[in-house]
């Protein structure tokens, strides 16, 4: 798998969250809550499981209690996959 670059997780997550919304990546606040945008416990679950397809990687549930809006989740994702060019 090819590691997504550090700014398109940000969109990676925005697209994820738009899809489960049903409206465009562009209308989701980056800085939103979770559930204040609308998304249900049901709905935050298969959207980390969308993003676990997406990237590859095991993600534990309470990375979205930890890290409960899109920006957040994106920052997150940065130090759980392997993203070229960004290793210490």
């Amino acid at each position: 798998m090819t590691s997504p670059l550090p700014g398109t997780l940000d969109d990676l997550v925005l697209r994820h969250v738009a899809a489960a919304l049903g409206v465009a990546p562009a209308d989701v606040d980056p800085e939103g809550d979770l559930a204040g945008l609308g998304l249900g416990s049901v709905q935050v679950l298969a959207l980390l499981g969308d993003l676990e397809d997406a990237l590859g990687v095991d993600l534990d549930p309470e990375a979205v209690v930890d890290n409960p809006t899109p920006r957040a989740l994106a920052e997150h994702l940065r130090g759980v996959v392997d993203v070229p060019g960004t290793a210490a």
